[in-house]
């Protein structure tokens, strides 16, 4: 299979080059559901107990794809706030260090500290922010929050998912 990538709303890169047939059948299936251009919440509610009874593993990078397409779904239609540092710092660590228990085991940042930070019920120290941006080489860019619709486009995600399953 050639060589297909899906961006997530965030910058991740997903490789879907590497699929498993489950994983393209179930990805197929979901490309035409999302085709329909369905409302958020349906949308939402069909994929992930399908995902639960395919079979799939957990780990499965097709449940980040679902995601990611669910989001775009819901900031498109205003249900959904667009992404925030918590969404790419989520990101970025599970990229870097596939679980955020293991980032905390290898960085010494508190599991349960971090945990509320990804829920919305606390907020990073400036001086602790700066020590995980080190720690996973990245940094902070400050832009207009009306800078790139694009990125959150539910159609770019659908032509990346097409292009992978069908």
């Amino acid at each position: 299979m050639k060589n297909v990538t899906y961006h997530t709303i965030t910058g991740g890169a997903i490789d879907l080059s590497r699929l498993s047939d489950e994983e393209r059948s179930f990805l197929g299936d979901v490309a035409r559901m999302y085709e329909r251009k369905p409302e958020w919440s349906e949308f939402a509610a069909w994929w992930f107990p399908k995902f639960q009874a395919s079979g799939l593993p957990e780990t499965s990078i097709v449940e980040r794809v679902c995601s990611d397409l669910e989001s775009r779904l819901g900031i498109a239609q205003g249900n959904v706030a667009t992404p925030d540092y918590r969404d790419y710092l989520f990101e970025l660590i599970e990229e870097r260090y596939g679980s955020h228990n293991r980032f905390c085991q290898e960085t010494g940042v508190d599991p349960g500290h971090l945990s509320r930070v990804f829920a919305g019920k606390s907020e990073l120290s400036l001086q602790n922010f700066q020590r995980i941006l080190d720690t996973l080489d990245a940094q902070l860019i400050i832009e207009p929050r009306a800078s790139d619709p694009e990125r959150w486009s539910p159609e770019r995600a659908a032509e990346a998912l097409a292009a992978a399953v069908l």
